[in-house]
């Protein structure tokens, strides 16, 4: 198994398990915002994991 593969998947399930909670309690307005941010903060995430990744290897 791939540790990267394994990494990634682990932060983006607990990105989508944080934001699903966050969407059902939020309005309207802040869904839209928060729906923004959760897609930049995966973004992040795979540039983090991806630059960990390169340095191990």
């Amino acid at each position: 198994m791939q540790l990267r593969a394994i990494a990634k998947g682990m932060a983006i399930g607990a990105a989508a398990g944080m934001a699903g909670y966050l969407l059902s309690s939020a309005g309207s307005s802040e869904k839209n915002r928060l729906r923004r941010r959760t897609v930049k903060a995966a973004h992040a995430i795979g540039a983090v994991m991806d630059g960990i990744a390169d340095l191990l290897h």
